[in-house]
């Protein structure tokens, strides 16, 4: 009876231990990122940049960025975007147009990798046939993806020849 009450208490003493672990690590990552936050803050206010769309100050959508990063648990990451026009509305196209270029590029080469080094493992006969088909289904899978892209915060901020410069950061798959 004294051994199991010993393995009992050993395995609460282990799981209160594991949670206050991870209770610490996620305060240590929370307090890193308003940190992280803060700081990319206070540079866009010092080159004057402005917030686009319905977020309050710099400070308030810099945080909502990180914090979308961070309950991303390391599945996501930023792609920072920018654009440059005469209309603010179409510099913001602009950057969103960069950012899913940006997004493409990356998720071909992640792919072009991968097909490279299968490949690499198979006959060539195996294989021209089925990299078609991959690159179709990629390319499909790609487009939708750059659709649906939308920027977590936008900033932006007048040029000395009148035309707008947009910041824009956007949250998406880590390949």
């Amino acid at each position: 009876m004294k051994v199991i009450k010993y393995i009992f208490i050993s395995v609460l003493v282990v799981i209160f231990s594991c949670l206050t672990v991870t209770e610490a690590m996620a305060t240590y990552q929370d307090k890193s990122m308003q940190k992280e936050s803060k700081k990319a803050a206070t540079r866009l206010e010092k080159e004057g940049w402005k917030v686009f769309g319905n977020v309050r100050s710099i400070k308030e959508g810099m945080d909502a960025h990180y914090k979308a990063l961070f309950e991303g648990k390391g599945h996501l990451t930023t792609i920072e975007a920018h654009g440059i026009a005469n209309n603010l509305n179409l510099a913001v196209r602009k950057s969103q147009s960069n950012a899913a270029a940006q997004y493409a590029a990356m998720r071909e080469s992640k792919v072009e990798g991968e097909t490279e080094t299968k490949v690499n493992s198979t006959s060539d006969g195996e294989t021209s046939s089925g990299n078609i088909e991959i690159n179709s289904h990629f390319r499909s899978t790609t487009d939708q993806l750059v659709k649906s892209m939308k920027p977590s915060v936008v900033f932006y901020r007048t040029m000395s020849d009148g035309k707008y410069e947009v910041r824009a950061f956007f949250l998406v798959s880590v390949l």
